[in-house]
């Protein structure tokens, strides 16, 4: 049902039923953007009250539904902080907890606090873990929390959508809200021909923001252990790909960048809950291919019950990093510029 309805907001979806739902969607959409505009108005003008943390605040999120790789950038934030031996927590809204888990595997000594309402997280972390950054991971509409800094990401490979909010598109707010943002990311410029006329746009909305590009590239393949070894091992291999993610046609480019032969795919609707039935179907259809090795993402590791596959088939993970490509120096610069104010 939710790919059925992602299908509509994306234009994908054709048949006399979705013809049919269209023009009731459309509706809906208009009374949901009469809402969030209220909803912002009232914070705004201070009708509600916010909280405003003792440490600096970094929010990471986005306009639209999904698929931008808020949590690579996330990684990377907590990454360079901690580096530079500052106390930091993440602030996670809490839809699934495949990106928490994975952060706090994959970062020492980052704690990634989960719940509905950030405020009582906010001063829960404030009492005891004191920290001097709090990044608030989809934070972008979480006007309750005020923020020192709000980074929003888009996917260059479908950046507005149909340009409809949801539920007849896939944004959460309309492009002009971009207007409140510091710093806008445009992710996964490698699969798109000319970034240029996203970025002009963007300038017609927020003359002030930074711009900055990024991609995700293979970096190593784990095994289900963790154990890290190199591309090689799946360089012209055939391979079954395997994701419940929001993009996977990037997760699909960036497995063949790797060098993997992929002579199989199995998609899943985005933080799927895997169960025996799922994947006895994926061991079958592997079996068909004469396929014993299965690629996934890190998302979706904590998801899938690994005693259910056969003992024969092989599942690694594609270990994935952000990469800047333009405006790196100025992005970090602005953080910097942040924590010695």
């Amino acid at each position: 049902m939710k790919k059925f309805f992602l299908e509509i907001a994306l234009d994908k979806r054709k048949g006399l039923l979705a013809l049919l739902l269209r023009p009731p969607l459309y509706l809906i959409s208009l009374i949901y953007g009469l809402l969030v505009r209220g909803v912002y108005w009232v914070y705004k003008r201070g009708i509600l009250p916010g909280y405003r943390p003792k440490a600096k605040v970094i929010s990471v999120g986005n306009i639209t539904l999904g698929g931008t790789g808020k949590t690579p950038l996330v990684e990377l934030l907590a990454e360079t902080l901690l580096g530079k031996g500052k106390r930091v927590v993440v602030l996670s809204r809490g839809y699934s907890l495949d990106e928490p888990r994975m952060l706090e595997n994959k970062i020492e000594g980052l704690k990634v606090l989960t719940a509905r309402d950030r405020i009582k997280t906010a001063k829960e972390a404030e009492n005891t873990l004191k920290p001097e950054v709090m990044i608030l991971d989809d934070g972008f509409q979480h006007w309750r929390l005020m923020r020192d800094l709000d980074i929003v990401l888009l996917n260059s490979r479908n950046y507005f959508g149909n340009r409809w909010l949801i539920p007849r598109g896939i944004l959460r707010e309309p492009p002009s809200s971009l207007e409140r943002a510091d710093v806008i990311v445009i992710s996964k410029t490698d699969s798109v021909k000319d970034v240029s006329l996203i970025k002009n746009e963007l300038g017609q909305i927020n003359s002030r923001a930074l711009i900055v590009e990024c991609a995700y590239k293979p970096e190593c393949v784990l095994d289900a252990q963790g154990k890290a070894s190199s591309l090689g091992i799946i360089e012209n291999k055939n391979i079954c790909l395997l994701s419940g993610i929001a993009d996977p046609d990037y997760f699909k480019k960036t497995a063949s960048d790797s060098g993997a032969r992929i002579v199989l795919e199995e998609r899943f609707p985005d933080h799927h809950q895997y169960h025996k039935g799922d994947i006895e179907k994926i061991v079958r259809a592997c079996r068909n291919k004469n396929v014993d090795t299965i690629v996934t993402t890190e998302k979706d590791l904590p998801r899938l019950p690994l005693s259910e596959f056969a003992s024969d088939m092989k599942i690694l993970i594609l270990k994935i990093k952000l990469v800047i490509t333009q405006n790196e120096e100025s992005f970090f610069n602005r953080i910097f510029k942040l924590l010695a104010d």
